[in-house]
């Protein structure tokens, strides 16, 4: 409903304008990231409730441990937005709507916690194999911009952007550890995965250019820095009193690249 409603917008403000790098009209086009991405997980493994199985020394503690990795990354995305000169002062406000499908994902291991050879005891932090999946975001942006000196006569303008987004991430956690307060042997060890579909809010802010291609394209090149929101869930290991509050924390870095129709 929320980009029915912008879409109506944006087609409703157009209006007759130049069409060139720093006029107003409608803008649509492709942008291909080029990203770098990071993401850390902690997680503290929580022995204090009173029915834990947990044995001493770890029942009563917080086994808290983290792990960040990061990857390069790419998509394709698509966008549809509306730009309008302030006056004659040569400058311009604009603001777009996108969607973007993402292509690689974040794989990373925690080192574990623990006194076990293999840190995979009872109560101990395991040293769990994670993915960070990006899979679809979509965005809200304004930028504000001009074309200062020479880029007015070279049909290019330069601006500063800012906006929001919603990215629907998966998020993999592979596990194998021991289930026994008595502790186990090699084949008793309990192997599991939890799988979490997540939607993180993110905000993101950079800087950009726009080089005119002909009558009615453009160059268009950004770069910036989208910080997501910490996701935070508990996974539940009731059969052994044991709870494992988990935050994930993510963000990208990088340049997207491409074609804009520039209309009137």
């Amino acid at each position: 409903m929320g980009g029915t409603m912008a879409f109506c917008l944006l087609a409703a403000l157009m209006v007759p304008g130049s069409v060139s790098a720093q006029g107003g009209g409608l803008r649509a086009g492709v942008l291909v990231p080029m990203e770098r991405v990071k993401a850390t997980l902690s997680k503290t493994v929580d022995n204090t409730a009173p029915n834990t199985l947990v044995p001493p020394p770890r029942r009563g503690t917080l086994v808290m441990d983290e792990n960040a990795a990061n990857a390069w990354a790419s998509g394709i995305g698509a966008f549809l937005g509306y730009r309008a000169p302030l006056g004659g002062s040569g400058f311009h406000m604009g603001a777009r709507v996108d969607a973007t499908l993402h292509l690689a994902a974040v794989d990373g291991q925690m080192a574990g916690v623990g006194d076990s050879p293999g840190r995979n005891q009872l109560g101990e932090s395991w040293p769990d194999q994670w993915t960070f999946d990006r899979k679809r975001s979509y965005g809200l942006t304004v930028e504000i911009g001009g074309s200062p000196g020479a880029l007015a006569s070279n049909d290019a303008t330069v601006f500063l952007l800012a906006g929001i987004r919603l990215a629907q991430v998966g998020l993999t956690n592979r596990f194998n550890g021991c289930m026994s307060p008595d502790g186990c042997g090699p084949s008793d060890y309990v192997s599991g995965t939890d799988a979490r579909d997540l939607n993180h809010q993110a905000f993101t802010f950079g800087v950009g250019v726009e080089k005119g291609l002909g009558e009615a394209l453009g160059l268009r090149i950004e770069a910036s820095h989208t910080p997501y929101c910490d996701e935070q869930w508990t996974a539940q290991f009731t059969e052994v009193g044991v709870t494992v509050p988990t935050v994930l924390d993510a963000g990208e870095t990088g340049l997207k690249v491409g074609v804009v129709w520039r209309g009137s």
